[in-house]
């Protein structure tokens, strides 16, 4: 049976004690330790140059959205502005007034529908917004037109360029227009009768 003394006085490696193996563990601890230190110092900086590089990008792209953004002359008479601004307060108050229709312009279209009689323009977009719900207008996304490329063969029509205002040119191939192809089944199953023919309508109201 060994004792205390026994396990103190066992032979060591040559060139190797007992205290030289806790100043080598202690130097490998120390080792270790300035690694891990090292390590750490590393990941921070490569983290904060990582985020630097994203900041500075999303300052190049904010840059660049500025640089692409267009300015629009748009040049308002005061008395248009004094006359829509009382518009816009009318229809606010009596909760006319959805957020995808508060446009200037289109209040002021109404407006000179009018002759700027604010109570008959109000009693026109009513009628309007009650069209729009019923015909559902604000859904026409999602209608699934079959015939499209029947009826562009048969009726061609398209916008296309602008004039020399910057309007856009609505173009109409009369001369190739098949009326016979044109028979609305749709329309002719409604009716209950034969169509072949369409009604349209240019309203030029305001127009100056």
């Amino acid at each position: 049976m060994s004792g205390p003394l026994d396990r103190l006085a066992r032979p060591s490696f040559e060139g190797f004690t007992h205290n030289d193996g806790k100043k080598e563990s202690r130097s490998d601890a120390d080792n270790s330790e300035g690694e891990k230190k090292t390590k750490i110092a590393s990941f921070k900086k490569k983290a904060i140059n990582a985020g630097n590089k994203f900041r500075h990008s999303l300052r190049r792209r904010s840059k660049k959205k500025n640089e692409n953004q267009i300015s629009i002359e748009d040049i308002r008479d005061v008395q248009d502005l004094q006359a829509v601004e009382a518009f816009r307060q009318c229809l606010h108050d009596e909760d006319l007034l959805p957020q995808q229709h508060d446009d200037y312009h289109m209040m002021l279209r109404f407006l000179k529908a009018r002759k700027f009689d604010v109570e008959k323009a109000k009693l026109m977009w009513s009628d309007m917004l009650t069209w729009r719900k019923e015909f559902g207008t604000d859904n026409i996304e999602e209608f699934d037109y079959a015939e499209l490329n029947e009826v562009m063969k048969y009726y061609p029509q398209f916008y296309h360029g602008v004039d020399k205002d910057g309007r856009p040119i609505y173009v109409e191939l009369i001369g190739k227009v098949d009326a016979n192809k044109m028979r609305f089944p749709a329309c002719s199953i409604a009716a209950k009768r034969h169509l072949d023919s369409c009604t349209t309508i240019l309203d030029v109201q305001g127009v100056d």
